[in-house]
């Protein structure tokens, strides 16, 4: 009866639960609303780019299509291991994504998320009807749902739940096996996920998380001691470390090629001001009681637009916005996980004696808190010192997903209490305190809003402000009379019966329940589900509306392969005509542009280049889009002038350094056309001569592409030189396989070192030895820890049967001896 009665409970919450993610994502389910930012721009044209691939029976390695050529499967953001990204690429029909099929993707890991804190919240005994109010805040709050528009930051995020889980299971149950297991895959599938900021964060939660448990475990002894208790808080560390450098190891595959794509990329010398730039304000704290007080940024562009930026950061100078700051400083969960942390900070003993575990999540709310305000907080200075990995990631706010997990599980925490008929409680104090905040809060931004934030002066703005603070006090009234209701209800009980929930003695407390949940729906629907209302197809958005793509392939096929450049006002731009990330989209269409977690540094120097002729023949343009802004005309014309793709130099000239030869070539000191610049060590390394070549000296190429991470050149030269490519130089590529040397060229692209007079056909392969060595950690971890397994568990066989012989000899005794008496 308890067993059925529980399942009936944990089925109807689910289902509760999925009808609600299709209530709050309805717009993407249907197709009335479209992806925006950077799933428009990024995540969903990569995925294309990805099932295009598995569709050719490949895995994406480069991209030729943006940026000169960049590696695919060293950026992150794309999420290239993600194993259900794979499996979306592989059941895409004919290799392309539609739109919908993506949506549909995203909004089932909402769906994931959800189970994935409901089974947290069952493993801390936690009523399975006040699981849904924790399952409700952590999935619809404002970092989840703000997010959905980046969709690796949910993807890595929606995971930490299941390693709190098995972290609590390691520590409770040492010696099962299985834990040990679920714990280093779901570590494992949210390092693939791809966005590491939140990965950092998650990790360093789950370490404090574990070490926790073991504390209170181990105080709960009778008879403990502080002399015992080090010693295994230590050995607790080294085994959640040892789990996560193992699932390191098993991701190697990803992370070796990652490390040296970060090597080669301008942000491993960002400092301080940049990773702590776009800090949050204290206060923008605001964000946390009132979601909306500053307005929102939205698909649609609809109310009032977010305001609440904060100009003090080299971001706003730069771009003069701040838009996207609505997403990275929300975290509003609630008006239910507001109450909640309030009456555990009323209640502290009674957490402390009945739900000590959730002290934890309590205590990390306002860690967390200090760590969102950055710079401001001071906290964050010295994690950025201290603690390995905050000094590599930008925007400290978005640690503000650590605070929904809280909020989530204290929430769940304060409804079971009330379901369980703890009638002393104290709730009347803490909502007292609650609602004269907002009372407060309201006359102060009435009276003087203006005084801190000027834009309020705006009667609209202060409308708006004034009128979601409003909303939010009465929704915090609803939630504390239902919850007084609550405790009326189950005070009469004492303690609800599980066995007998769905009895008709009960319905009463089941539909307040539900309410509660139902409320914290409504406060969270409110305040977030318009950032859903994108209005902009992406099939549409990337598609060849006045089929400028099929003429340039058919231009391609003639003159052989050649960029697309856009220009504002003659000076390289992007989005003049396409959008930047079209190349993701379009086999074939090459352009100049694109946006990717790691830019080289060598392009950083290079585009430091102001004169745009130089620069538009080095990148081998064949076709220009330019903006005229003071006719708002755009113009389309055929570009001659740039050189091939590849372009066979007898002339070379050696630089010391990239920045020298970038000077030399902005200045026209460097004719690119007759002479090659490369750099000093590398000419020395593979002994190229710079001396005058022959007068007569003369040579013929011919650049043939055989797939993204391949082509052939063939040559003939009657000197030693050097073949130019114009492409991204990058460690990986190899001209027969080591044969030929390959060389920075004009800083940041390509050279072929040919060493003697001749003629042959080289073929270059981008074939990185970063990823075989990863993809050989990675196996090798994988066969030792499955072989590690196979002894365990016949070695526990083994133990077991010995334990059952003995156990059957024992008993053949005892049956033996009162035969004989």
């Amino acid at each position: 009866m308890y067993k059925s009665g529980k399942l009936k409970s944990s089925l109807i919450v689910c289902a509760v639960f999925i009808s609600l993610v299709g209530i709050f994502y309805a717009p993407l389910l249907t197709g009335s609303g479209f992806l925006w930012e950077d799933l428009l721009f990024y995540s969903y044209p990569s995925a294309n780019y990805l099932a295009a691939a598995f569709h050719e029976w490949r895995f994406p390695l480069w991209i030729s299509g943006m940026q000169n050529g960049v590696p695919f499967y060293t950026n992150l953001n794309l999420t290239a291991f993600y194993p259900p990204l794979w499996v979306l690429a592989i059941v895409s029909p004919g290799g392309q994504v539609t739109v919908l099929q993506y949506q549909f993707y995203l909004v089932i890991h909402y769906v994931v998320a959800g189970i994935f804190i409901w089974l947290l919240l069952r493993e801390h005994r936690i009523h399975p009807v006040a699981s849904l109010t924790g399952m409700v805040v952590f999935v619809f709050s404002g970092f989840f749902s703000l997010h959905v528009i980046h969709a690796n930051v949910i993807t890595a995020f929606l995971w930490l739940p299941l390693q709190c889980l098995f972290a609590k299971r390691i520590v409770d149950c040492p010696c099962r096996w299985g834990n040990y297991a679920g714990f280093i895959v779901a570590t494992l599938i949210s390092f693939f996920a791809g966005f590491p900021q939140v990965i950092m964060y998650d990790s360093y939660f789950v370490l404090a998380y574990w070490v926790f448990i073991y504390i209170q475990k181990e105080i709960a002894v009778p008879g403990w001691r502080m002399g015992r208790l080090s010693p295994g808080i230590i050995r607790q560390f080294l085994l959640a470390a040892l789990l996560f450098l193992l699932a390191a190891m098993l991701g190697a595959a990803q992370f070796v090629p990652v490390a040296e794509n970060w090597s080669l990329s301008y942000r491993q010398e960002l400092g301080f001001d940049v990773i702590a730039d776009m800090s949050m304000p204290w206060s923008r704290l605001i964000l946390g009681v009132v979601p909306d007080f500053f307005g929102a940024s939205n698909g649609d562009g609809s109310g009032v637009p977010f305001w609440g930026f904060n100009r003090d950061t080299i971001e706003f100078g730069k771009w003069n916005a701040g838009y996207w700051m609505y997403w990275d400083f929300g975290f509003y969960a609630g008006q239910i996980a507001l109450i909640a942390m309030a009456v555990a900070l009323f209640n502290f003993r009674k957490f402390f004696r009945e739900k000590r575990e959730f002290l934890f999540f309590m205590t990390a709310i306002p860690v967390v808190l200090l760590l969102m305000t950055g710079r401001y907080g001071k906290l964050y200075d010295l994690f950025y010192y201290i603690a390995p990995g905050f000094s590599m990631f930008r925007s400290p706010p978005r640690v503000g997903c650590l605070f929904e997990l809280c909020a989530a599980v204290l929430a769940a925490g304060l409804m079971d209490m009330l379901l369980k008929g703890k009638e002393e409680l104290n709730l009347k104090r803490p909502c007292f305190m609650l609602g004269a905040g907002y009372c407060a809060l309201f006359l102060w931004v009435l009276i003087l809003g203006s005084t801190v934030f000027p834009e309020l002066k705006d009667e609209r703005l202060m409308k708006h402000a004034l009128g979601q603070t409003s909303q939010c006090f009465a929704f915090f009234l609803g939630a504390a009379l239902l919850l007084m209701w609550l405790r009326t209800r189950t005070k009469i009980r004492k303690q609800t019966d599980l066995n007998t929930w769905f009895s008709s003695s009960n319905w009463k407390v089941l539909l307040l329940s539900a309410g509660v949940a139902l409320l914290a729906f409504s406060d969270l629907y409110l305040a977030f589900h318009r950032v859903q209302s994108g209005k902009t197809d992406p099939a549409d958005y990337y598609a060849d509306k006045n089929g400028l793509i099929s003429q340039m392939q058919k231009l391609r096929q003639q003159q052989g392969p050649f960029r697309f450049a856009q220009l504002r006002d003659g000076k390289i731009n992007e989005e003049v005509v396409f959008p930047r990330n079209m190349g993701y989209m379009h086999p074939g269409y090459e352009a100049l542009e694109g946006y990717i977690l790691f830019n080289l540094k060598g392009f950083t120097v290079f585009h430091t280049i102001t004169n745009q002729r130089a620069l538009l023949d080095i990148q081998n343009v064949g076709v220009i889009a330019n903006s005229d802004s003071r006719t708002r005309q755009v113009s389309l014309s055929q570009y001659t002038n740039s050189l091939p793709r590849a372009k066979f130099y007898h002339d070379i000239r050696a630089y010391s350094d990239a920045k020298a030869l970038c000077t030399d070539l902005d200045s026209g000191r460097l004719d690119y056309r007759s002479t090659l610049g490369i750099l000093e060590d590398e000419c020395a390394k593979y002994r190229i001569s710079t001396s005058t070549p022959p007068l007569q000296a003369s040579a013929q190429i011919h650049f043939t592409p055989v797939s993204s991470d391949e082509y052939r050149i063939s040559y003939q030269t009657t000197a030693p030189g050097v073949i130019f490519v114009s492409e991204s130089y990058y460690p990986g590529w190899q001209a027969d396989g080591g044969r030929y040397p390959v060389i920075h060229a004009f800083g940041p692209f390509k050279g072929i070192v040919i060493r003697e007079a001749g003629s042959g056909v080289i073929t270059v392969k981008f074939s990185p030895r970063t990823l075989w060595l990863g993809l050989t950690i990675s196996g090798v971890t994988l066969g030792l820890l499955l072989a590690t397994l196979v002894v365990f568990v016949r070695r526990a066989r083994r133990c077991g049967t010995s334990n059952r012989d003995s156990q059957i000899n024992v008993d053949v005794v005892v049956k033996n001896r009162h035969s004989a008496e």
